[in-house]
């Protein structure tokens, strides 16, 4: 049986913050493409975006969590795991929410575009790199645990689930950097597959040619 996520209509005044946000976005990421971020104000931003300035900080408290917050459109990873049938392994079902979450996006034009340019702008940025691990670190992890924890029986606080939910963060951070750095032309979901692949197989293969300890 797959577990259900009850969705609720957006009100009006719910749906124009997540235009004003979207715009504030937007517009951010035109101007860090076309001057870069550094040279990027946020007072330039908001005059982009058509809203003041005070209004840019109600929705980003600065430059920086704009590009680490994900943007209001997409799933939460969390979600598109709890939608998945429960017999299906961690790991698979892990797969199997991104895959799903990666077509989602692509009804969007815009959101694989916007993801690359946002990893871009982390593996650039120092700013932004010195604050991915705190970002990461927030109610999206503990909502992962959570999801985890449930497919596998075990506690959201024990060893294992911890163990498991920083190799998957982890291991995502690095490929999306590299996905950043090096190739920026590959698809989305075999890059979801090749890390999938290294979580399974890579780090339990045997090396009996290689070193022991």
């Amino acid at each position: 049986m797959n577990a259900t996520c009850a969705v609720s209509p957006l009100g009006l005044r719910e749906r124009k913050k997540l235009r004003t946000r979207r715009a504030i976005r937007d517009a951010a990421y035109r101007l860090f493409a076309e001057q870069g971020f550094d040279a990027t104000t946020v007072d330039q931003i908001a005059a982009a975006a058509d809203v003041s300035t005070s209004t840019f900080f109600r929705y980003f408290p600065t430059k920086e969590e704009l590009v680490l917050s994900e943007d209001a459109s997409v799933r939460p990873l969390s979600e598109e795991l709890a939608a998945r049938a429960a017999e299906e392994p961690p790991l698979t079902a892990l797969r199997n929410a991104l895959h799903a979450g990666v077509e989602r996006a692509r009804s969007d034009p815009g959101a694989l575009r916007r993801a690359r340019q946002r990893m871009e702008l982390i593996a650039s940025v120092p700013s932004i790199r010195d604050r991915l691990h705190e970002a990461m670190a927030g109610p999206g992890r503990a909502a992962l645990a959570r999801a985890l924890a449930a497919r596998t029986g075990r506690g959201p606080d024990s060893l294992e689930t911890r163990v498991l939910v920083g190799a998957i963060l982890g291991a995502f951070r690095e490929a999306l950097l590299h996905w950043a750095a090096t190739e920026p032309d590959t698809d989305v979901t075999e890059l979801v597959d090749r890390t999938i692949d290294a979580l399974t197989r890579d780090l339990t293969a045997a090396r009996p040619d290689g070193p022991t300890s």
